[in-house]
This record gives structure tokens, sequence and C-alpha cells, in this order.
């Protein structure tokens, strides 16, 4: 069936809103014999620093002035973390590796720059979920974790329609549910073999000793299990479900879900191909057709976290003032020392951040 299988054994990035189930694939996924998946590296966060120097205002030139090439300082990079990370396949007998950090989602196509073979997880799960998740163990207000699955799972979207067959989007829901119909599918895209050994990750890694608590609230220990899809309805106030209601709207339909009943989930599918759970991305556009009240919601521009793009002086609005003209007019200012610079950034990257996320 067309879409079945991508065509590359390259490495496997596990990504998606936090909270959203990252964990739990990347269990399933490292138990199998062949692949390795890491935990959490956000090595993307070090390659944006590696093109741009944060806080520098040449920051984007210095390996020009050492005559590299954007391409050839991308193959070092490729060289250098494919390395890290073979080693650390290897050492466990296997030889295809994979990464699974969440904000990485905001980070495809420059893991395509440095990865050209790369394929993506995308992990999603009920905005309810996601944002109670948010709230709880991060402390984010529940208007900020809203917005994080709104614009995460929008971002995904973009992605996946731009990445093609590279891209598998994948529900927390069926991924319980129906753990063995959505895992074939996986690993069907994958082009890896199928084991029923993947269905108890849990007995895998309690042989291989691994750690009983791994990222987040996740138990390396516990088989798949379907007790966590509504139990983010506990506890939350009248007014946390109406801004949930508010702020989601139509986009909860797009992925299946129901902002009445956490337990209703509509099949995501589209009519190439029916009775499909997992969609690549070729798929995800084929089903925006289908939404064309979204339209505008999910082709919008989502500009992230200042924490996920390259620390550039504009990203962190250090060039700002007054026009040069006005400047030249009055008294030449007092210089900048190096240490009330970098704190001023970090306070207007601080005040952004809450002011995106509704704290």
């Amino acid at each position: 069936m067309p879409g079945d299988v991508v065509s590359t054994a390259g490495p496997i990035f596990i990504i998606g809103p936090m909270g959203s189930g990252t964990t739990l694939m990347r269990l399933i996924v490292d138990s199998h014999d062949d692949i390795a998946i890491a935990q959490e590296t956000s090595i993307m966060r070090a390659y944006l620093a590696h093109r741009w120097i944060p806080f520098h205002r040449h920051g984007g030139d210095w390996y020009g002035r050492l005559g590299w090439s954007e391409d050839e300082l991308d193959a070092r990079m490729r060289e250098f973390y494919a390395g890290m990370f073979e080693r650390f396949a290897a050492e466990q007998g296997k030889r295809r590796w994979g990464d699974k950090t969440p904000w990485h989602a905001w980070h495809v196509r420059e893991l395509r720059r440095v990865f050209p073979d790369a394929v993506f997880i995308a992990m999603v799960r009920h905005p309810g979920a996601v944002s109670a998740s948010m709230s709880e163990r991060f402390r984010q207000s529940w208007g900020g974790a809203v917005t994080h699955w709104i614009n995460t799972t929008t971002e995904l979207v973009q992605r996946g329609i731009e990445q093609g067959d590279r891209l598998l989007m994948v529900r927390y829901e069926d991924l319980v549910v129906q753990p063995e119909k959505t895992l074939r599918e996986v690993f069907a895209w994958l082009a890896e073999p199928w084991s029923d050994r993947l269905l108890e990750h849990d007995r895998v890694h309690t042989e291989r000793g691994t750690a009983r608590r791994v990222e987040g609230a996740t138990r390396s220990d516990k088989p798949i299990a379907t007790d966590r899809i509504a139990a983010w309805v506990d506890d939350r106030t009248p007014r946390q479900l109406q801004v949930l209601t508010e702020r989601v709207g139509d986009l909860a339909g797009f992925y299946g879900y129901s902002l009445d009943d956490p337990e209703k989930v509509d099949p995501m599918e589209v009519s190439s191909m029916p009775g499909r759970l997992t969609m690549t991305g070729d798929m995800l556009a084929e089903r925006m057709v289908m939404f064309p009240q979204l339209t505008a919601e999910l082709t919008r521009e989502v500009t992230p976290w200042a924490g996920n793009r390259m620390l550039t002086p504009e990203t962190l609005d250090l060039l700002t003032g007054p026009p040069r003209a006005a400047k030249l007019a009055d008294a030449p200012p007092a210089p900048v020392r190096p240490r009330g610079l970098v704190r001023r950034a970090f306070s207007r990257l601080r005040s952004r951040t809450a002011s995106s996320t509704g704290r």
C-alpha cells in the first residue's frame, strides 16, 4: 500500500508536544533488537549554537571566517553527532539509532539538513491530557499549556506535509488502545521486522536492567495500558475546561478528539487509506482538505520559543533601539558591560516567555 514504507534506514527522531507519549514510544521502539533510541539529548539546540554563536552580533560568520561553507559545517556536525549515537547503539549490539526529544518538533528542517536520511515519529495526544501534564509536571499555566499543544501540533502538521512519507503521526490513544495494529504500521513504515516482543517492552526493559523510572512519570516496567487516557479530567476546574474549549475549538476534531468526551476518539483517516491508524505527511495534507475551516489555523506561521531558535541578537532584541540619526543627535550612551547585556537578554527572554505562555 502506498505510504506504508519509508525507504531509509536512517536515524529515527521521536518528537511531539511534551506529555504526548513520546517516552512510551521511545521505550517501545528501543525494545526492538536492532534499534537504540536515546533519552532526550536536545542536540539541535547545540547545533543552532554552532550555526550562530549565542549573544554575538557576528556569531553566524565564524565558520565562514575559517573558509567553511554551511554544507561543510553540516557535514562535520553529522560526523560528530552520528558518531556519538552510533557508538551508543553499537554498545548495545544494535545497528540503527535514534533520539527522543519532544521539542525537536521545532527542528525538523535542521535535522534533515544534518541527517538527510532521517525519519520522524510525531506523537499527538488529546489537548486536555497534554495540558494537564504540562501544568502539573512543569508548573506551566493552563493557558500556556494549551498554547503549547496548539502550536506544537500545528508545527507537526506543517512539517509533516513538507516531509511527506518521512514523518509518521501517531496518536497516543491508538498506541495504547490498539497497540499491535498501531505498532505494526509504525514498524512497516520503518521497514523493520516485526516482533511480538514489541508488545511487551516492559519485560524487555526489565530483563535488560533498565531503570524503572525514566523521563517524566513514565516507568519502563509498566506495560502498555489505557488507564491514562481520561485521567486528565480529574481535578480540572470549569474555567480550565472552558479555556480548553475556547482555545482549541475545531482543531481537536482534526485529530479525532472530542472536547466533551475525553474517551471518545474518532478515526483519523483519509479516503485513500481507510482503516489506517497512523498518518504520513502526505496523508496529513489530504486530511487538511477535509477541514477547510482550519486552513488558516494550520498554515499560519508559528514562532517557537526563543530557546528553540538560534540565539541571534535579533532574536533577543539586543539590537533594538532608537534610529541611528537619533543616536547621533544625543550624547553618546554609556557603554554596556557584557554582564549587563547578558542579564538584559535573559530578562527579555523570561518576560517574552511568560507573555507567550499566558502566565
